[in-house]
């Protein structure tokens, strides 16, 4: 529980400084080269951690599971970026997030990951109050949920999100941190592939790498924390530990920018802390 509260909290600050970097650079496709050298980075951190941490074992299903896990990390970060631009995030993202919290939840159970009253009392609390965090100016209405691509693009980040977490509890913990090494080696490999047809990257300036070692160094933390939280818990509840990721960043955001964050956002933050305690007496 300690790992996946880690994570989240990690992940929500590198959202957070790669969004200030997207604001900043002015060219389009910043973000992806951002995402794209962080993965380069996070790769690198890895890469020195194993060596330091070695697995106690990394076998040949651990191996496959993890090659499944590279194609839907580097097919995730672009698409992220792509639908955040393609729609209002008051839409996106409860969507992704929706999505990305029921599959674990649904299919953990079903493959022999099941929920204890604790936990599931907390999954389910933590579906609303995803909702009320990500939903920043205002609950999306019929109108603008049904509207463009925001909630195809919003399920399949989702779909993808979900998938990872329940590919990423595959893996034995004996494996240790070589998962999150090779997912962000094959990372920094396919998007610049799958980013080209649908956002090129900007030009690496001085600004781009700066940003992307400040997200890199903190996102592979998350993703070290994230892989070693899947393989020692429940799918489910680790999954759902990560949606709250964008508490650390509406926070930041308050603090920092002084942008304004609605009652109905410390609401949800406030469900997201009862969900954790249900987590933490299950554990």
């Amino acid at each position: 529980m300690f790992l996946g509260g880690l994570a989240a909290g990690l992940l929500g600050m590198g959202d957070f400084f790669g969004g200030v970097g997207g604001r900043r650079i002015d060219h389009r496709g910043a973000v992806v080269s951002i995402a794209w050298l962080a993965s380069c980075v996070g790769a690198t951190v890895a890469g020195i951690f194993v060596l330091v941490f070695r697995p106690a074992d990394f076998n040949r299903a651990d191996l496959y599971w993890t090659l499944v896990a590279v194609v839907l990390v580097a097919a995730v970060r672009p698409l992220l970026y792509l639908s955040m631009e393609r729609g209002p995030m008051a839409v996106v993202a409860p969507v992704f997030s929706l999505v990305s919290l029921v599959i674990p939840a649904v299919v953990g159970p079903l493959t022999g990951d099941a929920l204890g009253g604790a936990e599931l009392a907390g999954v389910l609390l933590a579906i609303p109050a995803v909702l009320l965090i990500v939903s920043e100016g205002g609950l999306p209405t019929d109108k603008t949920l049904w509207s463009g691509s925001a909630l195809s693009m919003g399920c399949l980040v989702g779909v993808l999100l979900g998938l990872q977490s329940l590919v990423l509890g595959r893996i034995s913990p004996d494996a240790g941190a070589m998962p999150a090494f090779l997912t962000q080696l094959g990372a920094a490999v396919l998007i610049p592939l799958i980013a080209r047809p649908l956002q090129p990257l900007a030009p690496v300036t001085r600004d781009v790498c700066r940003f992307a070692l400040l997200v890199g160094l903190i996102d592979i933390g998350a993703i070290i924390a994230s892989v070693i939280a899947f393989q020692r818990g429940n799918v489910a509840v680790v999954a759902a530990m990560l949606g709250f990721a964008p508490v650390t960043t509406m926070f930041l955001a308050w603090r920092i920018y002084r942008e304004a964050v609605r009652r109905w956002q410390w609401a949800g933050a406030a469900m997201g802390a009862i969900a954790i305690v249900l987590f933490a007496t299950a554990t």
